[in-house]
């Protein structure tokens, strides 16, 4: 993993939603499969051929075993070989199908890791409150909110950055030193590889992730420091998650974003928590006369009556 010092704070943007809110009343947090990730390339690496043939077959034998009896891997091995030799000949530069054997080889072994981290969640986190393009991808286009969660007390299992430099491949040579030779070195980097490793075309969001080994809703393993509402953010948003923590024992701060004058930059006031929890809720107007004992239907008669006999 990039050597990083980790934040003091990290921040989630989000689109108004049910879960959204459950973020708050509920202390939850949403770790993705990363199937549902918007890039196909996120934790989808490639296994990358850099031994011998015969090593791969070596490897390729010791995960079948892990998975199915001795007798029905070797069944498969043969149909591997059969078709290799058969039909991969054809194309193959050696005219043996060697090529075409390994192909076969490598996909059931990408197979296998696949299967190894499916159940794996990610919840994913930015190290700045006030990336307008962040706000636009992820915070319904500045009409959500940011949380800006504390991390010098958080219980995560994994946490990191995200490493934008990394390659999308996975070696060969390090997973026969992690499933071979037990090495918890070539675990550890193939892990890092797995989930960790982006394009360098995302640099921009400046990703920390958290990562589970089950996707899915589970407790919250960060205190919330403020939240943060987007340029465009509705008031009846603001309002509704103000009153969320009305009666919490440690409130966070509440932060209206604004367009700074000097730039393309963004800017934030904090907002007073006590004002918004009093006046936040307003009654409708046509029930609010009830209070001072006006009736609005007699007065509409009266009106319309002087305005009749005026008018006649």
């Amino acid at each position: 993993m990039v050597a990083k010092t980790l934040p003091a704070k990290l921040y989630k943007y989000r689109t108004f939603s049910t879960t959204t809110l459950r973020m708050f009343s509920q202390a939850e947090v949403f770790f993705a499969k990363p199937a549902s990730f918007n890039d196909p390339f996120d934790c989808n690496p490639q296994v990358y051929v850099d031994v011998e043939w015969r090593e791969v077959e070596r490897l390729w034998e010791s995960v079948m075993l892990l998975q199915v009896e001795a007798n029905k891997a070797a069944e498969m091995m043969g149909t591997h070989r059969y078709f290799a030799t058969e039909y991969g000949g054809k194309y193959d530069d050696d005219g043996g199908g060697t090529a075409t054997y390994l192909n076969y080889l490598v996909r059931d072994i990408d197979a296998y890791l696949k299967e190894r981290f499916k159940d794996f969640g990610v919840f994913s986190l930015a190290s700045n409150w006030d990336n307008p393009l962040m706000w636009s991808h992820y915070a319904d286009e500045h009409r959500g909110i940011c949380i800006e969660y504390e991390t010098d007390d958080h219980r995560c299992k994994e946490l990191g950055p995200v490493n934008y430099r990394s390659s999308r491949f996975i070696h060969i040579s390090d997973l026969q030193q992690w499933l071979l030779k037990k090495s918890a070195a070539a675990e550890r980097k193939i892990f890092e590889q797995y989930f960790f490793a982006k394009a360098p075309q995302w640099r921009y969001e400046r990703e920390w992730r958290a990562v589970s080994p089950k996707s899915g809703v589970d407790d919250r393993p960060f205190r919330i420091r403020s939240v943060f509402f987007g340029l465009r953010c509705d008031k009846a948003i603001v309002t509704t998650i103000a009153k969320l923590f009305s009666d919490s024992k440690d409130k966070p701060n509440f932060h209206q974003v604004t367009a700074r004058a000097d730039g393309f930059k963004l800017g934030r006031y904090e907002l007073d928590a006590d004002e918004i929890d009093i006046f936040g809720i307003r009654e409708s107007a046509l029930f609010a006369a009830d209070e001072w004992g006006f009736d609005s239907p007699a007065a509409t008669r009266d009106i319309s009556g002087q305005q009749q006999e005026k008018d006649g």
